[in-house]
């Protein structure tokens, strides 16, 4: 055999340099004796002039071994070659993957913590600026009289409640004129009244009677202001027992009302004007009769206001 040679079935003869059959006498006197295979040899095929290659590769190959005698050097791209790691490496992958996730959580843990400590700090810092405030303005709560209950709009319902016959089912339209004392304390503070928003409401008995708003003004410091709040009822229908509950309280010249305000209010501390808070007022008053120069009998107010740091 030819060194380097290439072993072909003979299905098909064809010309080359070099040839030879065997037992071709033999062949040809006696067809039974012919070999059951016959051998076509070649030369091996001069290799193709490549262009030398790069310096970078001679380099890697000189320092590759040289292949044994019988083998073959096979090579192939970088992207085609799969690599399946050995067992050491996998634990190795998952030991690091174990060690990612814990500095993940520790850094989650870490910014938790720095957060809470920004929070804790801001908390602090309010509070005493809340502090400072309290010390050196010592805020006080603006108190509030109601001075008198103008009524009108109600005046026949005794007449209605004296009469023999059943009373009549008769709308009325009752008018009440409050007027309020607001007293303001501070010595640095002014109070803003907002009039959008508020809402003053007189009752009786719990039945709601008339509907009205706050007046909007400004009250500076240690300052007292008098003002009249109106609340208007339109079509306002009593049971027979309310009547008659409301006739004998004016011949009595006792007439309880309830008079309930929620105001919006500022506060004006130096320059700085602060957020609205809701005040609201409830006062219980009873006059002497259902007219327009009604007196007060009693009075008491109570004052809620959201200011946490407003002393009474």
């Amino acid at each position: 055999m030819v060194p380097h040679g290439r072993v072909h079935p003979a299905a098909a003869a064809s010309s080359s340099d070099f040839s030879g059959e065997m037992n071709q006498s033999a062949a040809s006197s006696d067809p039974s004796s012919s070999p059951p295979y016959s051998f076509h040899f070649e030369k091996p095929l001069p290799p193709t002039a490549a262009p030398p290659p790069p310096a970078d590769a001679r380099r890697y190959q000189q320092l590759l071994p040289a292949p044994q005698p019988g083998t073959y050097v096979v090579q192939m791209p970088k992207d085609k070659v799969f690599r399946v790691p050995p067992p050491e490496n996998a634990r190795l992958f998952q030991h690091y993957t174990r060690r990612a996730r814990r500095r993940a959580r520790c850094s989650c843990a870490r910014v938790c913590s720095w957060l809470l400590l920004a929070l804790v700090l801001l908390a602090a810092a309010l509070a005493a600026s809340a502090a400072v405030v309290y010390l050196v303005f010592k805020p006080r709560q603006p108190d509030y009289t109601l001075l008198s209950l103008a009524v009108s709009g109600l005046g026949g319902i005794l007449g209605n409640a004296s009469s023999t016959a059943a009373p009549a089912p008769v709308a009325f339209s009752p008018e009440f004129d409050a007027t309020v004392r607001a007293d303001n304390p501070n010595g640095k503070i002014g109070v803003h009244y907002e009039g959008g928003g508020s809402h003053v409401a007189v009752s009786y008995g719990g039945v709601r009677l008339a509907d009205g708003a706050w007046p909007a003004f400004y009250q500076g410091p240690r300052n007292v202001t008098v003002l009249v709040a109106t609340a208007k009822g339109l079509g306002i229908r009593f049971s027979e027992r309310l009547l008659g509950d409301i006739a004998a309280a004016g011949r009595l010249r006792s007439v309880p009302f309830d008079v309930d305000v929620k105001v919006p209010v500022r506060l004006q501390v130096g320059g700085v004007r602060t957020w609205a808070v809701p005040v609201r007022v409830r006062c219980a008053v009873v006059v002497d009769r259902l007219a327009a120069d009604a007196k007060v009998v009693s009075k008491s107010c109570r004052v809620k206001a959201r200011f946490l740091f407003w002393k009474d």
